[in-house]
């Protein structure tokens, strides 16, 4: 940041001269925070629009290719046709992934219990992780965790989480879902002790389109990121070792009016 000197005899002058600096600082940051709003509302209407419109002959492609498969007795056209599902399935993914990292969100704000959507999300990802050879585990902190949250967009955060987790462990492995108290803030952790991010990409990992997998879309962190961002006071940071494995914090303030 720039710094003026500026000195008078009076120090109510002085203070009053600072105050005009930092409002003037403040009165900035509020302006290119407009613009940036204004250029990604422009930028989701009109991915919006392009989704749209390509969703649409997209659905139809993949209708038409299934029913096909399901009434060809031709075993090579099946596996091709197969693939066009299965590649238009992608693709419909791709763009619905597209859409939630640009197009404008409202948050459904709600006081939540932490432990209690950990542990669906949990629920939900057993008896995938079982079939992969994954032992998984969710050790809570003790009590209640009471945040302030959109259930559904945090619930989709740690599923991507997990996901991506799961996906680092291609032989087995261990995935550990926690929550800890730290404070007046709550630390959410994902870790898993797969291949682990390689240290030149880490700078890269919450880019849109960056992405190790050989068919990932790279927008499944940014989108988790973004959301997470959305959430006053909520920060989503990670730690990994090449090989050894990688640690997703997601940490939020937890409600004040909470009961210890």
């Amino acid at each position: 940041p720039a710094s003026i000197s500026f000195s008078v005899s009076e120090a109510d002058g002085e203070i009053y001269f600072t105050g005009i600096v930092r409002d003037l600082t403040e009165i900035k940051v509020l302006q290119d925070r407009i613009i940036q709003t204004e250029r990604l509302a422009a930028l989701g209407q009109f991915v919006a629009e392009i989704s749209h419109e390509i969703k649409n002959p997209l659905m139809m492609i993949g209708g038409f290719a299934r029913q096909l498969a399901n009434e060809t007795d031709d075993d090579r056209a099946r596996s091709k046709l197969d693939i066009i599902v299965s590649e238009v399935s992608r693709l419909e993914n791709l763009l619905n992934e597209f859409r939630d990292l640009y197009s404008p969100k409202s948050l459904e704000m709600q006081d939540l219990d932490i432990n209690g959507l950990v542990r669906e999300v949990y629920d939900l990802v057993r008896d995938d992780c079982s079939m992969k050879h994954i032992h998984v585990e969710f050790n809570p902190d003790p009590g209640q965790l009471m945040v302030t949250g959109d259930r559904a967009k945090l619930k989709q955060v740690l599923l991507n989480l997990t996901k991506n987790a799961m996906e680092a462990m291609e032989t087995g492995g261990r995935l550990s879902l926690g929550t800890r108290r730290n404070e007046k803030r709550v630390e959410i952790t994902v870790a898993d002790d797969g291949c682990g991010i390689a240290e030149e990409h880490r700078d890269r990992v919450f880019s849109p389109f960056f992405t190790g997998k050989k068919k990932g879309s790279g927008l499944g962190l940014s989108v988790s990121k973004e959301i997470v961002e959305q959430h006053p006071h909520s920060t989503l940071t990670f730690e990994s070792q090449k090989g050894k494995g990688t640690v997703f914090k997601l940490s939020m303030q937890l409600n004040l009016s909470e009961k210890k």
